[in-house]
């Protein structure tokens, strides 16, 4: 970082060696100020992948589209298993997969494997103008990789970044830079957010609400059940309407060892197998079906793990598990079981919003209303299904604040955050 002058060299080296990538280049430049103040200094730092020692796109990707060269130790990504879940930009720490919406794929930096074979430096180290980057085999422990990266997440980095020199002479005004006015702050674009997400809104409460139906044995006729089952089928549709190759969903059963989205498909798939067969070959224990469910909702909210890294605590309200057990104590008419996970959920919720810089306070008045309402309505024992009315209102809008306040790793903005101010 005391080298580079963002020059963008290294980019363009990339784009030479291995084509032109759309729409983000697999090389990013991350700038300490990104607006572009006037008179203040302005750091780079220079990343790509990182081919980490635990590389968390190759352990979670469901397809098994990633593999490690064990000769140079990159980390390969494979566009021909790749399904387009985008699961690995959620698992990355460093932003190294990019998704290509044009060809429903993945694409990153491949550490120019086929120079190192050579015994050639990859492209970007080779091409730098300033010497900023460059290729050789460094001894260093995970623990100087991981204080030298700019995201704190210790994944075992193949990557050494020499940090800032303590600059000795005059103090900059901390002001400048905290305080910049909002007319030339950029627009921050989150990569994961409700509306790039709807598909898997209606998915996931669609599957607790199928779960809890199911547990609370209220199918009990063949009408019913084939209703039952038409809903399981809309809700296999909305698990691959967010795939960039949608016939290649099969191959998201490939890592069941390692990705929690593999073990979500399975749970799925065992799930509604044994309620088909429940349903209408032969009877069996609903207890037994009823706990694969819950492995299935349980399954789900694992899913998110990867993205609750900045949460006071790493639980939510709004998590299915959570959602399908309130469902399923309204639908066997259990007012105090009902009663006490919701008390649970807003405990939990107006905590996480006291620990939260955001909180809308007309946001919360209005979720607090939406469960607060259904409990009151149950209580009072109101038409049924008003209180579930109440209830799946308030679960749609917790769902959405659920995907809002997601976050992943995202080197720029560690960098900026965590940048010396003098």
């Amino acid at each position: 970082m005391n080298k580079c002058v963002g020059c963008h060299a290294c980019v363009v080296a990339c784009m030479n060696e291995n084509g032109f990538q759309f729409p983000e280049q697999w090389r990013n430049i991350h700038k300490s100020s990104p607006s572009h103040f006037p008179h203040l200094p302005l750091f780079y730092l220079s990343l790509a992948c990182n081919h980490c020692e635990e590389a968390p796109c190759l352990k979670n990707c469901p397809a098994q589209a990633y593999s490690r060269d064990e000769k140079t130790g990159a980390i390969i990504h494979h566009s021909d298993k790749c399904i387009g879940c985008k699961y690995c930009t959620w698992a990355c720490p460093y932003d190294a997969p990019k998704f290509n919406p044009a060809k429903g794929i993945i694409e990153k930096c491949t550490f120019c494997n086929h120079r190192i074979e050579d015994n050639l430096k990859p492209a970007c180290a080779n091409l730098c103008p300033v010497g900023a980057l460059d290729f050789n085999n460094t001894e260093f422990s995970r623990e100087e990789s991981l204080h030298s990266s700019p995201v704190p997440v210790n994944v075992g980095s193949g990557i050494k970044i020499n940090t800032l020199r303590n600059n000795t002479g005059p103090e900059i005004d901390q002001n400048l830079f905290l305080n910049q006015p909002k007319h030339i702050k950029t627009k921050e674009t989150p990569k994961i957010s409700a509306a790039k997400e709807w598909a898997l809104i209606l998915f996931t409460l669609l599957s607790a609400i199928l779960v809890s139906v199911y547990a609370s044995g209220i199918v009990n006729n063949i009408a019913h059940k084939i209703l039952y089952l038409g809903a399981g089928a809309i809700a296999a549709v909305l698990s691959i309407l967010h795939l960039g190759k949608k016939f290649r969903a099969w191959r998201s059963l490939s890592n069941i060892k390692n990705s929690w989205l593999s073990r979500e498909i399975a749970m799925f798939s065992i799930f509604f197998t044994l309620v088909f067969i429940d349903f209408f070959l032969f009877d069996l224990p609903n207890i037994i079906t009823a706990l694969i469910g819950i492995l299935y909702l349980f399954s789900i909210d694992m899913l998110y793990k990867l993205a609750n890294w900045r949460w006071p605590v790493k639980i939510h309200p709004a998590q299915t598990l959570f959602i399908g057990i309130s469902l399923y104590a309204l639908f066997i008419g259990r007012f105090e079981l009902f009663t006490g996970i919701i008390l649970f959920r807003i405990i939990l919720y107006l905590y996480r919003k006291s620990k939260s810089e955001k909180a809308n306070p007309i946001g919360i008045i209005l979720r607090l209303a939406l469960w607060i309402a259904p409990v009151i309505t149950f209580y009072l024992d109101v038409d049924f299904y008003l209180t579930l009315s109440i209830l799946l209102m308030g679960e749609i809008l917790g769902r959405i604040e659920f995907y809002n306040e997601l976050s992943v790793p995202e080197p720029g903005k560690e960098f900026i955050k965590n940048i010396p101010l003098k």
